[in-house]
């Protein structure tokens, strides 16, 4: 489609906007129109309503026990800060459980998750590096806090072990017993099963608990790109609503924090829930892998998210300051809140849980209930993404020599083929309005005191010559979806880390070739350099019905401007992207030599 020289310049800007957009909103925009964050502040332990008894089978079963009549007197109240400490004479053990994917260390402290073994996955680029390991020995996941006698400081028996089953028990000062069961299956995913009974002679009111997932931070050597947060806490409400992303909130957190509690400066950690509705279960996550911790339905009263970050410079020489301005989210977790309970003498409640503590990959996630796959973050192209993902990695499993490089070079191919036609006819729409675009100047010089007159003579000309004047645009527009599901997928695809091609070591990263070549430290990475190089050729063999010189800055500033915002992409993104433009040019060349000249135009 021409474009008019007054147009030129917002469309340019509207690009622009495009692509700053994740870093305006990010930096800018939220200063301005802030979320709708309002944290539920924690309430003091509290006494614990006994629930009516109904009919309910989905809540937990609550067994009494058969030679013990109900006690008719008032119930203790366990509270949560009951200072029961760990027994130092007491060293914990571990116990691993183990397949051919993962090996979850357990320990018998709080009878947690401390360490996860990822047997598929590198720890770093080198070969060498030893398979991936997420430590949560500090904050262990599937521990308690505000359990009485039960939490993570506290040492559980174990009663049973096995390759892939252990059982743990504890009987707390307060009367109150809990045995867990843990079983690990064939993948990521851990089975919890936790039974408390009330073993003492009085009725006992618990408080309500926080069951959490261990905290995730980023891997060594890991950078974010401009506007993208790999570091996040994800939720599912019930009631139809949809997953809720709060990695890019877990700043405004900290702010509401601070201005709540009327601090003088950001908290250095926070751990609140975001809001009083209830979950399906919840996630934390980085940009490869995730924990999501899924209670029995409908026993999910709130999430709660944990976070700390960074030091500031000032704090690290003295720790009574406190700044103001955010630092950078090191360490994020989630935990999901239970009601509390009252158990009668002998009566039991058993809650079931799972953990998916494993890499964020579409082929393992999609077979979770509970919409679970979408912490990966498509966004509204999902489908197409998913698509896009499937046959990315058929081709790198079906085709030698099972290169993911080649397998985006041939996605690449793929795509084009599919729209060829598509493009095939954008082209030739523009080359018509090539054709009428000197009588299309006439007409606007001719009538440029009559707008109306002057829409009316082009508009009549387009139909002479059987010109749309929207042919050109409408067939790229549908390319769209197509090109945003492929620059998620390309920018956080676990199949891309640590994958190689030619002299790229990591194509889920820059190339980061010859770090500090480039003025402002910059490394050297070609291949962004060869897509800049690459679309200035293509648009320069483009067929165009704009003014020359209009062309000659577009084809200049296009290239320079993706090249900016590109080049510290991951460089699987810039291959899809250089490989595209390669594609173009060739269909150019070819409809150039096979296309029949148009006619001349009639003057106007």
């Amino acid at each position: 489609m021409a474009m008019d020289k007054r147009d030129i310049w917002p469309f340019v800007a509207l690009l622009a906007l495009l692509f700053a957009w994740p870093v305006i909103d990010r930096m800018i925009a939220h200063k301005f129109f802030p979320d709708r964050v309002s944290p539920a502040r924690p309430s003091p332990a509290a006494p614990v309503a006994p629930a009516a008894s109904a009919p309910d089978s989905q809540a937990p079963a609550i067994t009494p026990a058969p030679t013990k009549p109900r006690a008719e007197a008032a119930a203790v109240i366990v509270e949560s800060d009951d200072a029961e400490p760990a027994d130092p004479s007491t060293p914990a053990r571990t116990i691993a459980l183990s397949n051919d994917r993962a090996e979850f260390v357990f320990s018998s402290r709080g009878a947690a998750l401390t360490v996860l073994t990822l047997n598929d996955y590198r720890a770093t680029l080198a070969r060498d590096s030893g398979p991936m390991t997420l430590d949560f020995a500090a904050r262990p996941a599937l521990a308690y806090e505000r359990a009485p006698g039960l939490g993570e400081a506290h040492t559980f028996e174990i009663v049973e072990e096995s390759g892939r089953r252990a059982t743990f028990a504890r009987t707390a000062a307060s009367g109150l017993r809990m045995e867990r069961t843990v079983e690990l299956g064939d993948g990521y995913v851990v089975r919890v099963t936790d039974r408390i009974i009330n073993v003492g002679d009085a009725a006992l009111e618990t408080p309500a608990i926080l069951l959490r997932t261990g905290p995730m931070s980023r891997e060594p050597g890991h950078r974010d790109g401009a506007g993208i947060v790999s570091l996040g806490v994800d939720t599912l409400s019930p009631g139809g609503e949809k997953v809720q992303h709060w990695g890019g909130k877990i700043e405004k957190l900290f702010k509401t924090e601070m201005e709540e509690r009327e601090l003088g400066g950001l908290p250095l950690v926070i751990n609140l829930p975001p809001r009083d509705n209830p979950v399906d279960w919840v996630a934390a996550k980085n940009k490869y892998f995730v924990q999501i911790l899924t209670p029995p339905e409908g026993t999910g009263e709130r999430a709660w998210i944990y976070a700390r970050r960074a030091l500031a410079p000032r704090e690290l020489g003295d720790p009574a300051f406190a700044p103001r301005k955010m630092t950078e989210i090191v360490e994020v977790g989630a935990a999901v809140e239970l009601a509390g309970q009252r158990l009668e003498p002998g009566q039991s409640i058993e809650r079931a849980f799972t953990l998916y503590a494993g890499p964020m990959k579409y082929s393992e996630l999609h077979a979770l209930r509970l919409h679970q796959v979408d912490v990966m973050e498509f966004g509204m192209w999902a489908p197409v993404g998913k698509l896009l993902l499937r046959v990315l990695n058929l081709i790198h499993d079906y085709v030698p020599p099972h290169n993911y490089g080649i397998a985006i070079i041939l996605l690449t191919l793929i795509v084009r083929i599919v729209f060829w036609p598509i493009t095939h006819k954008s082209t030739e729409s523009m080359k018509r309005m090539a054709a009428v675009a000197p009588l299309v100047t006439q007409l606007r010089e001719k009538h440029k005191d009559n707008p109306q007159k002057m829409q009316q003579e082009i508009m009549a000309l387009y139909k002479e010559h059987k010109v749309n004047p929207l042919g050109g645009c409408l067939p790229m527009l549908i390319q769209i979806p197509v090109f945003i599901a492929l620059f998620v997928v390309l920018r956080s695809a676990i199949e891309l880390r640590f994958a190689s091609f030619l002299w790229i070591a990591d194509l889920s990263e820059p190339e980061n070739l010859l770090p500090g070549l480039l003025p402002f430290g910059l490394p050297l990475n070609i291949l962004p350099l060869l897509m800049a190089g690459t679309m200035y050729l293509q648009m320069k063999l483009s067929p165009s019905a704009g003014d020359p010189a209009q062309q000659k800055i577009m084809s200049v500033m296009m290239p320079g401007m993706m090249l900016i915002f590109l080049y510290n992409f991951a460089s699987g993104l810039a291959l899809y992207w250089t490989t595209q433009n390669v594609l173009m040019i060739v269909q150019q060349i070819l409809m150039k030599k096979n296309v029949a000249p148009l006619a001349p135009a009639k003057k106007a």
